[in-house]
């Protein structure tokens, strides 16, 4: 506005205050200059304001970064120290129960009331056991190994548990290998609590597909699910330590998953989808070893059946 009102005063008044001699050039190049020095110091401060809220955000989003770091050392300290006190006094009450159940069981107390204790037990070190792979990561073993080997075993270990919840299970994959740079033992983790995750949220049944494919250069790993999807006030804390949707959650199995993703040099995000459910992406480089049977087989003298058994480990099929 400051710039259009100055324009407009200039136009009027430039016409009666210069010299005749000077004509439409001269005018024309006595309002470019007068238009200058009305816009320069607008634009400067405009272009300062700007900058100044920019290094601003910047530093809030550095300060917010720190703090959340430390946040997370402290807790990751506090998640170490009690879980270890609290993971062998349930062991030993674990063991005492499973040692001395027959004499339980003689002295009145009911068989029934004994697993169920067992049960809480074991339900109890399953937080604490999640507690510390948050706090302390698993230092893998790494190896080039196709994705599909990762696969296949995920969908060996879900497949019963699909057909007890009428879940209806769909793999999608190339049939040429796609090998990537890492900790098997890991990525089937990140695999299988994605997949465990979706089939808790269909327990009435539904469709459970776990697709990679190949773009760009990366690896890209889908689950996707048709239950109820993600609720919006869990969308913007998904990975966040200790946010569970579920009554029985303690909220650290997408946060264990992420950090998998990101020590591998990957990506994992999770969004609803159109059509319905929950989708979860993992991106992963792809290693530039094409053939990873030459260190995922154990060496031997046979070599004639090194592509069969390439082939094998690159199918996603469960048999």
């Amino acid at each position: 506005m400051l710039v259009f009102i100055a324009e407009v005063g200039v136009m009027f008044v430039l016409p009666h205050v210069l010299p005749k001699f000077l004509g439409e050039t001269g005018t024309a190049l006595v309002d470019a200059i007068l238009l200058t020095l009305v816009c320069a110091p607008v634009l400067w401060w405009v272009i300062s304001a700007a900058a100044a809220t920019e290094a601003e955000r910047l530093t809030m989003a550095r300060e917010t970064e720190a703090l959340r770091a430390q946040q997370m050392t402290t807790l990751a300290q506090l998640a170490t120290g009690v879980a270890h006190e609290i993971r062998n006094p349930l062991t030993s009450i674990k063991m005492l129960i499973q040692v001395n159940r027959g004499k339980f069981a003689d002295g009145g107390l009911p068989t029934d009331d004994l697993e169920l204790v067992e049960q809480e037990i074991r339900r109890m070190e399953r937080s604490v056991n999640s507690l510390l792979d948050y706090a302390r990561p698993e230092q893998g073993e790494l190896s080039v190994f196709p994705i599909q080997t990762v696969i296949r075993k995920t969908v060996q270990l879900i497949n019963g548990r699909c057909q007890s919840s009428g879940v209806k299970l769909a793999v999608d994959c190339d049939d040429e290998p796609i090998t990537i740079d890492g900790d098997p033992a890991q990525i089937q983790q990140l695999l299988l609590n994605l997949s465990l995750n979706a089939l808790d949220a269909m327990p009435s049944g539904g469709e459970l597909t776990i697709a990679a494919k190949t773009t760009g250069g990366q690896l890209e790993l889908s689950v996707a699910d048709s239950g109820e999807g993600i609720r919006d006030d869990m969308l913007a804390k998904l990975f966040t330590p200790f946010s569970t949707s579920k009554p029985t959650g303690i909220g650290l199995g997408l946060g264990i998953c992420r950090r998998i993703a990101v020590s591998h040099g990957g990506t994992l995000t999770g969004a609803n989808r159109v059509t319905g459910g929950a989708e979860f992406k993992l991106v992963l480089p792809i290693s530039a070893e094409r053939n990873p049977t030459e260190q995922t087989i154990t060496t031997d003298n046979t070599t004639a059946d090194r592509g069969a058994v390439s082939q094998a480990e690159a199918s996603c099929k469960p048999y």
